[in-house]
């Protein structure tokens, strides 16, 4: 329905028609329309917390395609505005967003960073959750402003490359090369 007819016109009332409930229904289960959207759209991409190929640019790489997948998403794409915009107002809501979106995505930052320090790929010591904002906040920011370009594979490369950097991330082909 928010693909169809975007968030600001989508109401409570229509989505208890469409699911063939009633508002009380709804309301026992989600305190608004924000809530509902957010676990809808927590649902889209699910990260795999077994995800470890072994190679930290492998690893960011398959983060940032599953962040490309849910930034593409028509829901998410029609309902980050509002809800955004919705979430400064309310602090439930807030951390309701947070919870569903962020979380999930700083934890799977987290395990490949720590993934990376025991195979001595990295010095341990990055901030996960600054890491993670390099590589989520670009493809959100372009997916509430889609003037400044497409949320696509060459911006996930473009911020695989700075994660890395900001994490002391060394090929040993390139280390040995560079040497040379």
């Amino acid at each position: 329905m928010i693909v169809e007819i975007g968030y600001g016109a989508t109401t409570i009332d229509a989505v208890a028609r469409a699911a063939g409930t009633t508002r009380p229904a709804i309301y026992r289960r989600y305190a608004s329309l924000a809530q509902i959207v957010s676990a809808a759209m927590s649902s889209r991409v699910v990260f795999d917390p077994r995800t470890d190929s072994g190679d930290l640019p492998s690893d960011f790489d398959a983060l940032q395609k599953q962040q490309i997948a849910f930034f593409t998403d028509p829901l998410v794409v029609r309902a980050m505005p509002g809800l955004i915009e919705e979430s400064s107002r309310n602090d439930t809501l807030r951390s309701r967003l947070f919870e569903d979106i962020m979380t999930p995505r700083r934890a799977a930052v987290r395990r490949a960073l720590d993934q990376a320090a025991r195979r001595g790929d990295i010095t341990a010591g990055s901030d996960p959750d600054e890491i993670c904002d390099l590589l989520t906040g670009p493809l959100l920011l372009r997916t509430l402003m889609p003037a400044l370009g497409a949320v696509d594979t060459h911006l996930a490369e473009v911020t695989v490359a700075a994660a890395l950097d900001a994490v002391g991330y060394r090929r040993a082909d390139v280390a040995t090369v560079e040497r040379s």
